[in-house]
């Protein structure tokens, strides 16, 4: 009976010390699994060669932002110079109407801007400073037709005669010009020079006061037509500033 029990206290012991190695075995594996396995998830931290922007970076282009300031204030600077055909509530300066034609302006020391509303759906014109009815005056000259404007720079060749200032060896002065027609009126925008340095074309001085003719046709384009009504009147010029 004491052999018995002898054996079963042996077998016992041998049993609990497998056990406890198993464990103590087990227990010095789990320090490196954990390091493995932080070693898998730790985000690698970016180097100073790395190429990928940050957040920052893409949230504050510096370049991009002086690109649309610049363009912001060169847009501010000949805003009021633009011209699109359609004449707004106090865009311009100044308006009178010679024959049934509202004649709008607005100039600085060196430009002038002009619009033209003509009752008509041909061509509408306006002479700047004449001598002898038509002679001597530069003449703007415009019309829209199928939706796209055309406009030329004469000059007063006689009383009652008027050409290109191109073909007599000068330039087209107009620097920019728009235009727009319905079924009833024509408007006519452009900007010339107040002194072009053109032979053919007469210097304008701010602040003084100018005979103007205005003519325009009900139905007719072109450039050479004969007007349905014509008038004259005058345009002060403001002083430069």
């Amino acid at each position: 009976m004491n052999n018995t029990l002898l054996i079963i206290l042996a077998v016992a012991l041998v049993a609990v010390g497998v056990v406890g190695w198993i464990i103590l075995s087990s227990g010095d594996d789990l320090p490196e699994a954990a390091e493995s396995a932080d070693h898998v998830y730790v985000t690698p931290v970016p180097t100073e060669s790395s190429t990928t922007p940050s957040a920052e970076s893409e949230e504050e282009p510096e370049p991009e932002s002086e690109t649309e300031t610049a363009v912001s204030e060169s847009t501010t600077s000949v805003g009021i110079w633009a011209v699109d055909g359609v004449v707004d509530l106090g865009e311009y300066v100044h308006s009178t109407t010679v024959s049934d034609v509202a004649v709008h302006w607005s100039n600085d020391g060196n430009l002038l801007r002009i619009a033209l509303e003509s009752p008509g759906t041909g061509y509408v014109s306006i002479g700047l400073d004449p001598v002898d009815r038509m002679e001597g005056a530069n003449f703007i000259i415009g019309y829209v037709q199928e939706g796209e404007a055309y406009v030329r720079d004469d000059f007063g060749t006689g009383p009652t005669s008027h050409a290109a200032d191109t073909e007599r060896g000068g330039e087209d002065n107009v620097l920019s010009f728009a235009g727009t027609e319905w079924a009833d009126h024509t408007v006519l925008e452009f900007v010339i020079p107040l002194d072009s340095g053109d032979e053919m074309d007469k210097a304008l001085v701010p602040g003084r006061t100018y005979d103007i003719l205005v003519a325009y046709h009900d139905l007719q384009d072109g450039f050479t037509s004969r007007h349905s009504r014509r008038g004259e009147g005058t345009i002060t010029l403001d002083p430069a500033s």
